[in-house]
């Protein structure tokens, strides 16, 4: 049986286009690995999160200020 490091190795021998092909393969067979209770309770999550915007309890912010503020402690 192979380990994890002997298939990293042959994977990256392929040519590019194998290499794509390869990690679509791959990315198919993970895609859908979440669970219906996982899935479930994103959706609850996102229902329960889009109520409070909805009501007004939270209030969103725009894509460009959640940036700016993540961006300012790495750049001290």
């Amino acid at each position: 049986m192979s380990t994890l490091a002997e298939v990293t190795s042959k994977a990256l021998a392929l040519n590019v286009d194998e290499r794509v092909v390869l990690a679509q393969r791959v990315w198919d067979s993970v895609e859908n690995f979440t669970s219906r209770e996982v899935e479930k309770a994103w959706l609850d999550e996102a229902d329960r999160r889009w109520r409070e915007i909805e009501t007004g309890k939270v209030q969103g912010l725009a894509g460009e200020d959640v940036m700016k503020r993540v961006r300012e402690p790495l750049t001290r």
